[in-house]
């Protein structure tokens, strides 16, 4: 989910010792990189039986995904995250506005990544709902189909303010301060478990066996400079019942950022 082509090798280091560990245990895989970032396509990916193991969203798993894919555990962020892997979305607006908290971007240009999204369009909703928001509050939200791509929305004026993934917009700020620079964090959206990393249901090795290796590799030592260049601690255990409060939060979201 966070493969910017800045920190690949990085990436790419991770994904083989887990190719590794997994191969070891049975289920013989090796590295892949989705095609497009676009979400009817990364959902065809995530719940290809070929696809041993990969990480979304909460959102979609809860309401798909989990029919698919079991969840073994999700990324900590440096300085991001607390002990259990939660985390909170940053809301950014373009400090020419002038706005400085939510309750001063009434009548502005929201943008959201998609729909199915937890961090770039349900969190926002729900921030929106905690000030007592409706649905006319703002104007209709346009769509950009990804964190990078609303970031630029907002440089180039075509909307106001948007929810950005936490981690993203923390790779985003080192790696392409463009993106960044001259916008102000005027919230939060409410405190969450961070993106799931899953295995297919789909699988030859035990799920306990999958999921002590993936939080082995993620703590090995000789990989901290690949986490560090990502801007990772590690990864701690999650499970399905972590993202029960989601259904919830997406009918405060959707009364004021309705779904079309």
């Amino acid at each position: 989910m966070y493969d910017f082509p800045e920190v690949q090798t990085s990436t790419k280091a991770i994904l083989d010792a887990l190719s590794e560990a997994f191969s070891k245990l049975s289920d013989v895989s090796q590295p892949a990189f989705p095609e497009s970032s676009i979400h009817a396509d990364l959902m065809r990916m995530w719940k290809d039986d070929a696809t041993l193991f990969s990480q979304s969203c909460g959102l979609p798993f809860v309401e798909d995904l989990h029919d698919y894919v079991d969840i073994v555990a999700t990324l900590k962020w440096t300085g991001i995250s607390d002990e259990r892997g939660w985390y909170r979305t940053v809301i950014v607006a373009r400090e020419e506005l002038g706005v400085v908290t939510l309750g001063e971007v009434g009548g502005m240009q929201p943008v959201i990544t998609n729909q199915q999204s937890l961090s770039g369009w349900c969190s926002l909703g729900v921030a929106l709902s905690d000030i007592g928001a409706d649905a006319s509050y703002v104007l209709p939200y346009v769509e950009s189909e990804g964190h990078a791509k609303s970031l630029q929305f907002l440089q180039d004026k075509r909307a106001d303010f948007a929810s950005i993934d936490p981690g993203t917009f923390q790779l985003l700020q080192r790696h392409r301060p463009a993106l960044t620079n001259g916008l102000r964090i005027i919230g939060n959206g409410p405190h969450v478990p961070a993106t799931p990393m899953h295995v297919s249901k789909v699988r030859s090795a035990d799920f306990d066996a999958l999921q002590a290796a993936t939080l082995e590799v993620f703590s090995r030592p000789e990989l901290a400079g690949a986490r560090a260049d990502i801007g990772i601690d590690g990864a701690v255990a999650i499970s399905p019942s972590d993202y029960s409060l989601i259904p919830g939060l997406v009918a405060r979201a959707n009364a004021v950022l309705p779904r079309r």
